[in-house]
Protein backbone atom coordinates (compact mmCIF):
# COMPACT_ATOMS: atom_id res chain seq x y z
CA UNK A 1 0.00 0.00 0.00
CA UNK A 2 1.17 3.46 -0.83
CA UNK A 3 -0.24 6.91 0.07
CA UNK A 4 -0.50 9.94 -2.13
CA UNK A 5 -0.65 13.56 -0.92
CA UNK A 6 -1.51 16.20 -2.80
CA UNK A 7 -1.69 20.10 -2.31
CA UNK A 8 -4.96 21.21 -3.65
CA UNK A 9 -4.03 25.05 -5.13
CA UNK A 10 -2.39 24.40 -8.71
CA UNK A 11 -1.48 20.73 -8.04
CA UNK A 12 -5.23 18.97 -7.78
CA UNK A 13 -7.43 21.71 -8.87
CA UNK A 14 -8.00 24.70 -9.85
CA UNK A 15 -10.56 26.59 -7.31
CA UNK A 16 -12.53 23.77 -6.85
CA UNK A 17 -12.39 21.97 -10.31
CA UNK A 18 -10.46 19.09 -10.39
CA UNK A 19 -9.14 18.05 -13.90
CA UNK A 20 -10.97 14.71 -15.08
CA UNK A 21 -8.14 12.82 -16.04
CA UNK A 22 -6.72 13.59 -12.28
CA UNK A 23 -9.97 12.32 -11.16
CA UNK A 24 -10.09 8.97 -12.78
CA UNK A 25 -6.33 8.40 -12.20
CA UNK A 26 -7.30 8.73 -8.06
CA UNK A 27 -10.32 6.58 -8.23
CA UNK A 28 -8.05 4.08 -9.88
CA UNK A 29 -5.17 4.51 -7.20
CA UNK A 30 -7.66 4.19 -4.37
CA UNK A 31 -9.22 1.25 -6.14
CA UNK A 32 -6.06 -0.55 -6.01
CA UNK A 33 -5.78 -0.28 -2.45
CA UNK A 34 -3.62 3.03 -2.16
CA UNK A 35 -4.72 5.89 0.14
CA UNK A 36 -4.89 9.53 -0.59
CA UNK A 37 -4.45 12.07 1.72
CA UNK A 38 -5.55 15.97 1.00
CA UNK A 39 -2.81 18.51 2.18
CA UNK A 40 -3.62 21.82 2.23
CA UNK A 41 -3.08 25.43 3.75
CA UNK A 42 -6.78 25.56 3.47
CA UNK A 43 -9.28 25.23 6.41
CA UNK A 44 -10.90 22.02 6.87
CA UNK A 45 -14.47 22.68 5.96
CA UNK A 46 -13.48 23.98 2.75
CA UNK A 47 -11.08 20.90 1.72
CA UNK A 48 -13.52 18.61 2.90
CA UNK A 49 -16.48 20.10 1.22
CA UNK A 50 -15.45 20.26 -2.30
CA UNK A 51 -12.74 17.82 -2.24
CA UNK A 52 -14.26 14.88 -0.05
CA UNK A 53 -15.12 12.68 -2.71
CA UNK A 54 -11.21 12.75 -3.76
CA UNK A 55 -9.61 11.40 -0.64
CA UNK A 56 -9.34 8.83 2.67
CA UNK A 57 -8.06 11.75 4.93
CA UNK A 58 -7.57 15.46 4.97
CA UNK A 59 -4.22 17.45 6.33
CA UNK A 60 -5.25 20.85 6.38
CA UNK A 61 -4.33 24.26 7.65
CA UNK A 62 -0.75 23.65 6.13
CA UNK A 63 0.16 19.91 8.47
CA UNK A 64 -1.36 21.07 12.12
CA UNK A 65 -5.11 19.39 11.59
CA UNK A 66 -5.68 15.96 9.65
CA UNK A 67 -9.05 14.37 9.68
CA UNK A 68 -10.55 10.43 8.55
CA UNK A 69 -14.01 10.80 8.71
CA UNK A 70 -15.33 12.62 11.81
CA UNK A 71 -11.77 11.40 13.90
CA UNK A 72 -9.12 14.37 14.55
CA UNK A 73 -5.80 12.52 13.63
CA UNK A 74 -3.50 15.01 14.15
CA UNK A 75 -3.83 18.18 16.34
CA UNK A 76 -0.91 20.77 16.41
CA UNK A 77 -2.82 23.31 17.50
CA UNK A 78 -0.56 26.92 17.99
CA UNK A 79 -0.01 27.82 20.99
CA UNK A 80 -1.79 31.68 22.74
CA UNK A 81 1.21 33.03 22.84
CA UNK A 82 2.25 32.40 19.27
CA UNK A 83 -0.84 34.07 18.33
CA UNK A 84 -0.77 37.02 19.78
CA UNK A 85 2.89 37.10 18.70
CA UNK A 86 1.90 37.05 15.22
CA UNK A 87 -1.30 39.27 15.78
CA UNK A 88 0.95 42.02 17.27
CA UNK A 89 3.19 42.14 13.86
CA UNK A 90 -0.49 42.00 11.69
CA UNK A 91 -1.94 44.77 13.11
CA UNK A 92 1.07 46.63 12.86
CA UNK A 93 0.40 46.56 8.96
CA UNK A 94 -3.21 47.23 9.16
CA UNK A 95 -4.34 44.14 7.16
CA UNK A 96 -6.86 41.81 8.05
CA UNK A 97 -6.51 37.71 8.74
CA UNK A 98 -8.77 35.28 9.31
CA UNK A 99 -7.66 32.33 11.68
CA UNK A 100 -8.65 28.84 11.28
CA UNK A 101 -10.00 26.27 13.76
CA UNK A 102 -11.48 22.68 14.00
CA UNK A 103 -14.80 23.62 12.65
CA UNK A 104 -14.45 27.73 11.98
CA UNK A 105 -12.69 30.31 10.43
CA UNK A 106 -12.59 33.52 12.62
CA UNK A 107 -11.97 37.31 11.33
CA UNK A 108 -10.15 40.19 12.44
CA UNK A 109 -7.99 42.91 11.95
CA UNK A 110 -9.24 45.84 9.41
CA UNK A 111 -12.94 45.32 8.20
CA UNK A 112 -11.97 46.73 5.40
CA UNK A 113 -10.67 43.63 4.20
CA UNK A 114 -13.58 41.23 5.51
CA UNK A 115 -15.06 41.07 2.05
CA UNK A 116 -12.13 39.87 0.48
CA UNK A 117 -11.78 37.16 3.34
CA UNK A 118 -15.52 36.19 2.89
CA UNK A 119 -15.14 36.09 -1.13
CA UNK A 120 -12.41 32.88 -0.16
CA UNK A 121 -13.99 31.41 2.64
CA UNK A 122 -17.80 32.46 3.05
CA UNK A 123 -19.44 33.64 6.28
CA UNK A 124 -16.47 34.08 8.84
CA UNK A 125 -16.28 34.02 12.99
CA UNK A 126 -14.90 36.56 15.21
CA UNK A 127 -11.30 35.76 16.11
CA UNK A 128 -11.97 38.29 19.76
CA UNK A 129 -14.58 36.31 20.50
CA UNK A 130 -12.45 32.63 19.21
CA UNK A 131 -9.88 34.12 21.66
CA UNK A 132 -12.02 34.69 24.52
CA UNK A 133 -13.40 31.37 24.11
CA UNK A 134 -10.09 29.73 23.89
CA UNK A 135 -10.79 27.92 20.75
CA UNK A 136 -7.66 26.23 19.15
CA UNK A 137 -6.49 27.59 16.30
CA UNK A 138 -3.84 26.26 13.55
CA UNK A 139 -3.31 28.48 10.67
CA UNK A 140 -4.25 31.73 8.79
CA UNK A 141 -4.86 34.00 5.88
CA UNK A 142 -3.88 37.43 5.63
CA UNK A 143 -6.05 40.04 3.14
CA UNK A 144 -4.10 43.54 1.97
CA UNK A 145 -4.44 45.96 -0.52
CA UNK A 146 -1.10 45.35 -2.49
CA UNK A 147 1.63 42.52 -3.58
CA UNK A 148 4.17 44.77 -1.63
CA UNK A 149 2.64 44.49 1.60
CA UNK A 150 2.69 41.03 1.44
CA UNK A 151 6.40 40.84 0.64
CA UNK A 152 6.59 43.18 3.87
CA UNK A 153 4.52 41.45 5.70
CA UNK A 154 6.37 37.75 4.90
CA UNK A 155 9.64 39.84 6.03
CA UNK A 156 8.37 40.85 9.56
CA UNK A 157 7.21 37.44 9.35
CA UNK A 158 10.51 35.35 9.03
CA UNK A 159 10.59 32.87 11.51
CA UNK A 160 7.46 32.79 12.91
CA UNK A 161 5.73 32.15 9.52
CA UNK A 162 5.79 31.44 5.96
CA UNK A 163 4.12 33.18 3.47
CA UNK A 164 2.67 31.03 0.55
CA UNK A 165 1.02 33.68 -1.71
CA UNK A 166 -2.24 32.85 -4.05
CA UNK A 167 -0.86 34.41 -6.69
CA UNK A 168 -2.28 37.66 -7.90
CA UNK A 169 -5.01 37.39 -5.71
CA UNK A 170 -4.76 39.91 -2.27
CA UNK A 171 -4.35 37.01 -0.05
CA UNK A 172 -2.23 34.50 1.39
CA UNK A 173 -2.16 31.08 3.45
CA UNK A 174 0.52 31.18 6.38
CA UNK A 175 2.88 28.13 7.33
CA UNK A 176 3.67 28.60 11.11
CA UNK A 177 6.72 27.62 11.81
CA UNK A 178 7.01 24.44 14.02
CA UNK A 179 5.12 22.17 12.43
CA UNK A 180 4.20 21.15 8.85
CA UNK A 181 3.07 19.52 5.55
CA UNK A 182 6.75 17.70 6.04
CA UNK A 183 5.85 16.88 9.77
CA UNK A 184 2.42 15.51 8.71
CA UNK A 185 3.08 13.26 6.23
CA UNK A 186 6.13 11.74 8.48
CA UNK A 187 3.67 11.41 11.29
CA UNK A 188 0.72 10.00 9.32
CA UNK A 189 2.83 7.51 7.22
CA UNK A 190 4.10 6.50 10.62
CA UNK A 191 0.37 6.35 12.50
CA UNK A 192 -0.59 4.35 9.49
CA UNK A 193 2.28 1.78 9.33
CA UNK A 194 3.32 2.85 5.93
CA UNK A 195 7.15 2.97 4.97
CA UNK A 196 8.28 6.86 3.71
CA UNK A 197 9.46 5.58 0.47
CA UNK A 198 5.72 4.42 -0.12
CA UNK A 199 4.73 7.86 0.04
CA UNK A 200 4.42 9.80 -2.30
CA UNK A 201 3.81 14.07 -2.42
CA UNK A 202 2.25 15.72 -5.02
CA UNK A 203 2.53 20.30 -5.01
CA UNK A 204 3.15 23.24 -6.48
CA UNK A 205 3.61 26.09 -3.70
CA UNK A 206 6.16 27.35 -1.14
CA UNK A 207 4.46 25.42 1.59
CA UNK A 208 4.86 22.01 -0.52
CA UNK A 209 8.21 22.22 -0.18
CA UNK A 210 8.43 20.54 3.33
CA UNK A 211 5.90 18.05 2.11
CA UNK A 212 8.04 16.78 -1.00
CA UNK A 213 11.25 16.87 1.12
CA UNK A 214 9.63 14.65 3.59
CA UNK A 215 8.06 11.94 1.00
CA UNK A 216 9.43 9.03 -0.36
CA UNK A 217 9.01 10.51 -3.65
CA UNK A 218 8.57 14.12 -4.06
CA UNK A 219 6.57 15.74 -7.19
CA UNK A 220 6.26 18.99 -8.38
CA UNK A 221 3.54 19.45 -11.30
CA UNK A 222 4.99 21.45 -14.35
CA UNK A 223 3.35 24.81 -13.24
CA UNK A 224 5.15 24.39 -10.20
CA UNK A 225 7.51 27.34 -8.62
CA UNK A 226 11.15 26.91 -9.33
CA UNK A 227 12.01 26.80 -5.73
CA UNK A 228 9.89 23.81 -5.70
CA UNK A 229 11.22 21.84 -8.77
CA UNK A 230 14.56 21.63 -6.93
CA UNK A 231 13.42 19.64 -4.13
CA UNK A 232 11.19 17.47 -6.60
CA UNK A 233 12.34 13.93 -7.04
CA UNK A 234 10.57 14.01 -10.64
CA UNK A 235 8.60 16.76 -12.32
CA UNK A 236 5.42 16.07 -14.36
CA UNK A 237 3.65 17.96 -16.70
CA UNK A 238 1.17 21.03 -15.95
CA UNK A 239 -2.01 20.84 -13.63
CA UNK A 240 -4.02 21.38 -17.04
CA UNK A 241 -1.94 18.92 -19.33
CA UNK A 242 -2.87 16.02 -16.86
CA UNK A 243 0.13 16.33 -14.86
CA UNK A 244 -1.35 14.52 -11.56
CA UNK A 245 -2.35 11.71 -14.18
CA UNK A 246 0.70 11.13 -15.31
CA UNK A 247 2.58 11.09 -12.62
CA UNK A 248 0.28 8.43 -10.98
CA UNK A 249 0.69 6.08 -14.27
CA UNK A 250 4.68 6.65 -14.34
CA UNK A 251 5.04 5.70 -11.04
CA UNK A 252 2.51 2.15 -11.51
CA UNK A 253 0.17 3.66 -8.78
CA UNK A 254 -2.99 2.66 -11.11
Amino acid sequence: MAILFFDIDGTLAVGTNVPESAAEAIARTREKGNLVFICTGRPRAYAEAHFGAYADGFVCCNGRLATRGDDIVLDKHVSRETVDEILAILDSFDIGYAFFGVDGLYYGGNEQFRHIAEEVHGELGSLDEALEKGLDLFSYDIFFRELADRDRIAMALTGISLVNPHGPHPSADLTITGYGKGDAVVDISKNLGVPIEDVYAFGDGVNDISMLEAAGTGIALGNALPEVKEVADYITTDIDQDGVANAIAHFGLA
